[in-house]
């Protein structure tokens, strides 16, 4: 009886060691498995990237508030949905009814400040920080709404860009004083090009026509007090001009009250400019700074310098050193914007705005998600998420105490906040991002002298010259041509 009973033992046991090979077996497969690898990725830790500052400049702090169990931030009316202003077809753009539906519009406003204000009393005389934060920032809610009632494809960009700084300036900024004072250049522009013979139904006779207003001083005829003003050129404000200390800086509303701006504002005035005389332009971003791209009579597109009124070239661009292969490749530098990503890029800046001025709420949170919505590609709505992910990545670690750099996987909770950051940054690395020091920027802008006197700057310059000239030659040829019975 014992031997069957040894012979069955020895056949269990064999089993049995089957079995534990089978499982280091397959734990052997799975550690190869690039799906299994994935979870368990094999980076370098270092706490040295909390040292930096904030990509771009773009500040993230405080992070969500959590109350009740739930992140504070948001809009706390969801019928303010339906506020706002319905799509139009800005085709051509009407003055007179956007200033009407702006006056509707305030006037649904202050039912909701009222309401705010009740709100706000309820929560007692000291609310939550970030309660008051949400309810106090109605100006973005409603600015969000009217954005998101704007078709993306065909939208007025001299209402996006007043949405935007509006929101920011609390209801300072008056919309009929805006579009008046865009209008005033667009009838510096067309002034320009009848004293010099240009046809004003050509796009680059009016590009042409909008450059003089960032290249040279111009006379403007005033036909209600019937006196000539010389108006002096758009320059670039070599202070704050990153809004550091004072956000305003970077609104086209500064560069219109004060005749100076930067590389973010002198742009967007110049599609603005364009928009109301009918213009074809395009903005187009390099690494921290955005310019005009416009067509040729021969279709090419050429770059404009708003910064310093002049052509360039796309060499001279790609020489601040921080536009690399990837981000040609993935066209994130030195491309045209579609009116859907110019559309993106208007919403990032109302995001950039209300982070400046509030902090990374849930609201912020669904302005950043709705622009991924319109453009995946964002870069900026990209940075954003990263600094977010930073941020939460350092409390997160302050949290558990800090550990050693080599310690942290022991830290669960620390370690994803960590791997979740860094997934943020390979993304925007893959876009070809790299961030560009101030002082870098700065050598970069004021290298544009020494390109205005190289060769193939005054061969640029010497061809839209003559393509002006032949411009001026084709309308006075037809003017002077009898109409052939």
């Amino acid at each position: 009886m014992s031997k069957p009973r040894e012979i069955l033992g020895e056949c269990l046991n064999a089993k049995m060691c089957w079995r534990i090979a089978a499982v280091f077996l397959i734990l052997a497969c799975c550690l190869q498995n690039p799906l299994f690898s994935q979870n368990v990725p094999q980076i370098k830790i270092t706490y040295d990237v909390f040292d930096k500052s904030p990509l771009d400049g773009i500040k993230i702090d405080p992070l969500p508030v959590m109350v009740n169990n739930r992140i504070i931030g948001g809009s706390l009316y969801p019928n303010q949905q339906n506020a706002g202003l319905r799509p139009h077809d800005y085709n051509s753009y009407d003055h007179d009814r956007d200033v009407l539906e702006w006056q509707q519009d305030q006037i649904r406003q202050r039912q909701i400040e009222a309401d705010i204000k009740n709100d706000i009393a309820n929560f007692g005389k000291h609310p939550n920080e970030a309660i008051e934060k949400s309810l106090m920032a109605q100006e973005y809610q409603q600015a969000f709404s009217r954005m998101l009632h704007l078709d993306p494809d065909h939208f007025s960009v001299i209402q996006a860009i007043y949405t935007v700084e509006h929101a920011y300036m609390n209801d300072k900024l008056s919309f009929e004083e805006f579009a008046k004072a865009i209008g005033q250049r667009a009838t510096l522009v067309k002034q320009i090009l009848q004293r010099e013979g240009l046809n004003p139904k050509n796009d680059m006779a009016l590009n042409y026509g909008i450059q003089k207003l960032f290249s040279q001083t111009n006379d403007y005829y005033d036909s209600v007090s019937k006196r000539v003003f010389q108006i002096p050129p758009i320059k670039y404000d070599f202070q704050d001009y990153r809004g550091d200390s004072d956000y305003t800086k970077m609104f086209v509303t500064k560069t219109l009250r004060h005749g100076s701006g930067q590389c973010h504002s002198m742009p967007l005035l110049y599609l603005a400019i364009a928009e109301a005389l009918g213009a074809k332009a395009w903005l187009s971003l390099a690494p921290q700074h955005s310019f005009i791209q416009f067509k040729d009579n021969q279709n090419n597109l050429v770059n404009f310098e708003t910064t310093n009124g002049h052509i360039v070239s796309s060499t001279w661009l790609t020489q601040s050193g921080y536009i690399n292969a990837m981000a040609m490749q993935n066209k994130t530098y030195l491309d045209t914007l579609s009116q859907r990503e110019l559309y993106a890029q208007l919403m990032g800046d109302l995001l950039l705005g209300y982070l400046h001025k509030y902090g990374y709420t849930d609201f912020a949170e669904n302005i950043r998600q709705e622009v991924l919505t319109v453009n995946p590609n964002n870069l900026t709505a990209k940075i954003v998420d990263a600094n977010i992910k930073t941020r939460a990545a350092l409390q997160t670690i302050r949290a558990a105490g800090k550990p050693k750099e080599e310690d942290l996987p022991k830290y669960p909770q620390a370690y994803r906040a960590y791997l979740n950051m860094h997934d943020a940054y390979a993304v925007i690395d893959n876009m070809g991002y790299q961030d560009m020091p101030k002082e870098a920027y700065q050598r970069w802008l004021k290298s544009i002298e020494q390109e205005k006197q190289s060769q193939r700057n005054k061969a640029m310059q010497e061809k839209l010259r003559r393509e002006i000239q032949q411009l001026k030659n084709l309308k006075t040829t037809f003017e002077r041509t009898p109409i052939k019975q």
